[in-house]
């Protein structure tokens, strides 16, 4: 070997410039990709980034080939479609295969953020409505100014509806921070979600857009699967109102047994209606540097018709649990078949 491919297998030994960030475990073993022919390329590119994006972007598309290596996949990395596109991954286990489509939300000076939670919240959570509620406050706000929040939120909560919002502010104009009614969920009590003091991040949007520039990217006739990274732990959520739509309040239904609105989808989902039908499942995943786990959920869009084997497999790799409500929403006409 000569000197410019020793210092290369190196280079990506060490994960290059940022290698020193991640676990040390992981470092090894996505470093001895130098011997592996088809991953040989991502571990290079990966270690010849120079920026932490750049990193963080690679990173993503690494941990999820080393999460597939140890469930026995086979794998090729950038392989070309008749569009002039590239997948980012040939996914081969048994006698399935798949096409997988890795994209990360850049999300994690967000994630870092973290604040100090009053214990005076806590009284939220003992109201009775089955909702989730994002509340952000202003940092350093003091008791007396915490219980006037409080209570006026939960005055808020008690007679709001799912997308309502308030904006908490003193006589001055001050605020003192916001409400947002997020969703419906199965508890009886309301379950909480904590945003930041400059107001709510809807990453929805993103996501939605990262959705349709993988899906320009998918392998005609094939199985493709779209995965989402990100660094918030709950990410997930967000991922789901992008696949399937917001929720909304429905009047054209009953509710189920035990409640008085009965809720759905809006249509302005990735997944409503007819649109895209070769997308049938979506995954979300927190990746982070310093992370050794991988959580990660799941959605198969209703409707479809894929082989039981198939299916299991999926669950295997991407469902860090079994979570059977990662199968929800009304049924989609638009997407049937299991072959492209």
């Amino acid at each position: 070997m000569d000197h410019r491919h020793r210092r290369s297998d190196e280079r990506g030994a060490g994960l290059g410039r940022f290698g020193l960030e991640v676990p040390r475990e992981l470092r090894d073993r996505i470093g001895s990709w130098s011997a592996h022919p088809a991953l040989r390329p991502l571990l290079d590119t990966l270690a010849a980034q120079t920026t932490l994006k750049g990193f963080l972007d690679y990173w993503a598309e690494a941990r999820i080939a080393d999460l597939l290596l140890q469930r026995g996949c086979r794998l090729e990395w950038e392989v070309p479609t008749p569009s002039g596109r590239t997948c980012d991954f040939h996914v081969v286990h048994g006698q399935h295969q798949f096409y997988l489509h890795v994209k990360r939300l850049a999300n994690e000076e967000h994630s870092a953020r973290q604040l100090g939670i009053s214990s005076r919240l806590r009284f939220l959570e003992r109201i009775k409505r089955p909702f989730i509620v994002r509340v952000r406050w202003e940092e350093d706000l003091s008791e007396e100014r915490m219980q006037e929040f409080v209570e006026r939120a939960a005055a808020f909560i008690k007679v709001s509806h799912v997308g309502d919002e308030l904006t908490v502010r003193v006589e001055s104009g001050d605020e003192l921070g916001g409400v947002r009614i997020v969703a419906p969920w199965e508890g009886p009590h309301v379950s909480l979600a904590i945003g930041l003091p400059e107001g709510f991040i809807d990453e929805v949007p993103r996501m939605r857009r990262l959705l349709k520039k993988a899906h320009r990217q998918f392998m005609p006739r094939a199985t493709n699967v779209i995965l989402l990274a990100s660094a918030g732990i709950n990410d997930a959520a967000d991922v789901e109102t992008a696949l399937r739509g917001s929720h909304e309040e429905r009047w054209d239904t009953h509710p189920p047994r035990g409640r008085r609105v009965a809720y759905g989808r809006a249509a302005d989902g990735f997944w409503s209606g007819r649109r895209r039908p070769m997308s049938r499942a979506g995954v979300w995943c927190q990746i982070g540097l310093d992370r050794s786990e991988l959580p990660r959920r799941l959605f198969l869009r209703e409707g479809i018709v894929l082989p039981p084997s198939l299916e299991s497999l999926l669950r295997d790799l991407f469902e860090a649990e079994r979570t059977p409500e990662s199968r929800v929403g009304p049924a989609d006409p638009g997407a049937t078949g299991s072959g492209e």
